[in-house]
């Protein structure tokens, strides 16, 4: 890998800086009331990195996401504890509604603004880390004859997503005033028996 120049190095931690910033005056004051002035000046940066870092406040959303694609693809799937393909996909997925939990309501909303309103085909991508992980999952419970094959691995998998993002959706609506997780697995698991073999 090629090493990073000083002057990329400096960009890369100007970046993580005032996306960890935004982050926690996001969860503290809530998105609309976080103004990008109020970020640069926690961060003690300019405006004008700002928005050659993140291009916008929504930036920061779309960041979270990148974010969350290399964590699923880097820790979550090679750390489940599940015995079956089967209840691994079912793990995969609670990690995936714990993760809306962690970062709260608020910014759940303006992740799914994001999605509507900041490059819908990137949060679509088959090749994302959270949506990569759980095709591989669902074709190798299909390759070990946990689930049919009869339907293919790629669709099971985009309903699945549905699911997943209808409960964190639902959960949104209701302002976080439920347990997410438990929610979450029983529509999974009653989705999937569907499949099992």
């Amino acid at each position: 890998m090629k090493q990073m120049t000083n002057r990329q190095l400096q960009a890369k931690q100007t970046k993580e800086k005032l996306l960890d910033i935004s982050m926690d005056l996001i969860r503290e004051y809530g998105f609309d009331s976080v103004s990008i002035q109020q970020i640069c000046e926690a961060a003690g940066v300019s405006t004008g990195a700002f928005y050659h870092h993140l291009g916008s406040k929504s930036g920061i959303v779309v960041e979270l996401y990148l974010q969350c694609d290399e964590y699923f693809e880097s820790e979550v799937i090679h750390k489940l504890t599940s015995e079956t393909y089967y209840d691994m996909i079912i793990e995969y997925i609670a990690h995936q509604l714990i993760f809306a939990e962690q970062n709260g309501v608020d910014l759940l909303i303006q992740i799914y603004k994001a999605q509507i309103t900041e490059g819908n085909e990137f949060f679509l991508m088959e090749n994302r880390g959270l949506t990569k992980g759980l095709l591989h999952l669902v074709e190798k419970a299909q390759e070990a004859n946990e689930l049919t094959s009869q339907v293919s691995y790629k669709q099971i998998g985009k309903e699945l997503l549905i699911i997943s993002r209808g409960v964190i959706y639902n959960w949104c609506q209701s302002e976080g005033h439920y347990e997410i997780v438990p929610l979450g697995k029983k529509m999974i698991q009653n989705y999937l028996s569907a499949y099992k073999i």
